[in-house]
Formats: structure tokens, C-alpha cells, sequence
């Protein structure tokens, strides 16, 4: 009780005798030393410069509130949230420009199937190709394998060059597997990717 009474008697005091100049009271400060006792003058104690303090207007109204000093641990974790924060804030960006982008491109539901069936089939295609070329080599090396296997019957050798021909064919039949089976690979990635371009764009466009 005394302490209440002692804090309100320095505020009043102090007031009282700044009102004397306006320039001064524009100036004064309160903040609470040590013994939770609010004090008031022309500027905060260095020892208490940490702790927060109040600028008073006139008639000792609060104009302005300085929070005290954060500590260490709360920097560090101010320091994660707004790293979250900001991470967050760039992923949005980049949700926007990609939206963005997929308004721009397509204006119908039909436009993402055709752009989607266009690669589907320059793909088939591809394949197709790869395909027609895979039978020639099987022919030929069928044929190659057949002169390697007559020329064994006769007790004779197969030429280096034959042998050569046929280790040749083998891996290019390899390499055309490989290249089929990532580009049918490739067609169910455009599938999958077109199939969330179309949920995403009638989600944007409010299309059930």
C-alpha cells in the first residue's frame, strides 16, 4: 500500500513540476526501477533503458510505448518465425505465378486435354519409330547369328568383324528398350501432371 502511494506521489509530483514547460513535458518518460516503483523524468536511467518505458503527452497522457528489450532466446526464436514466415510468403509467390501462368495458357478445360493428347501422341509416335527400328535390327541379327552358328557347324570360327556386328546390334536393341521405356515413362508423367492441371484449373475457375 505505502509503495502504491509512494509511486503515485513521485508521478504527480513530477508532472506538477513539468507542466511548468512545455517543451519538457513533451519530453518525459516513465518507466519502473527495480523496486516496481514507476518513476518519471526527462530521460531513462541507462539501467533501466532495457526494461521498456512510457512518453507522456500533456496532461500526462501516454503518447508513445517503448517494449522492453527482448531477450536472446526470444530474438532466436523471432528469428524462426520469421524465416517460417518468409518461406511461406515465397511459396505463395510462386503458387501465384504458376497460377498465373496456367490462366494464361489455357482458357478451357478442353485446351489442357488437346496441349495434354499433342505430346501423348508426338510421344506415340516417338516409340513407334523406335519400334519399326528394333524390328530391322532383330532381322539382322537374327540373320548374323545364323552365319555366326553355320560357320561354327563348318569347324570354323566366326570373323572378328561378325562377331563385332552382332555385340553391336545387341546393344543398340538395348539402348532402343531403354529409350522406349523412358519415353512411356515420360507419358504417364504428362498424364499425371495434365490430370492436376485440370483439378487445379476448374478449382481457380470454380468448375465442379
Amino acid at each position: 500500500m505505502k509503495k502504491s502511494f509512494f509511486s503515485t506521489f513521485i508521478i504527480i509530483l513530477t508532472l506538477s513540476g513539468l507542466t511548468l514547460s512545455g517543451s519538457v513535458q513533451a519530453r518525459m518518460k516513465c518507466w519502473t526501477n527495480n523496486e516496481g516503483v514507476k518513476e518519471c523524468g526527462n530521460a531513462v536511467p541507462p539501467e533501466y533503458a532495457q526494461k521498456g518505458h512510457e512518453e507522456l503527452g500533456k496532461s500526462g497522457v501516454v503518447r508513445e510505448e517503448t517494449e522492453r528489450a527482448k531477450t536472446d532466446k526470444e530474438l532466436d526464436e523471432q528469428k524462426r518465425l520469421d524465416a517460417i514466415k518468409a518461406e511461406e510468403e515465397r511459396i505463395a509467390a510462386e503458387q501465384k505465378k504458376k497460377d498465373d501462368v496456367l490462366l494464361q495458357t489455357f482458357s478451357s478445360v478442353e485446351d489442357i486435354e488437346r496441349a495434354r493428347d499433342e505430346r501423348l501422341t508426338s510421344l506415340d509416335a516417338a516409340i513407334k519409330l523406335t519400334q519399326a527400328r528394333n524390328e530391322k535390327i532383330e532381322y539382322d541379327l537374327d540373320k548374323r547369328i545364323q552365319n555366326a552358328a553355320a560357320a561354327e557347324r563348318a569347324g570354323k570360327a566366326p570373323s572378328e568383324s561378325l562377331l563385332d556386328a552382332i555385340e553391336s546390334l545387341k546393344r543398340q536393341l538395348k539402348n532402343n528398350d531403354s529409350f522406349i521405356e523412358a519415353k512411356r515413362a515420360e507419358q504417364e508423367v504428362i498424364k499425371e501432371a495434365h490430370a492436376k492441371d485440370i483439378a487445379h484449373f476448374k478449382k481457380l475457375k470454380g468448375i465442379k
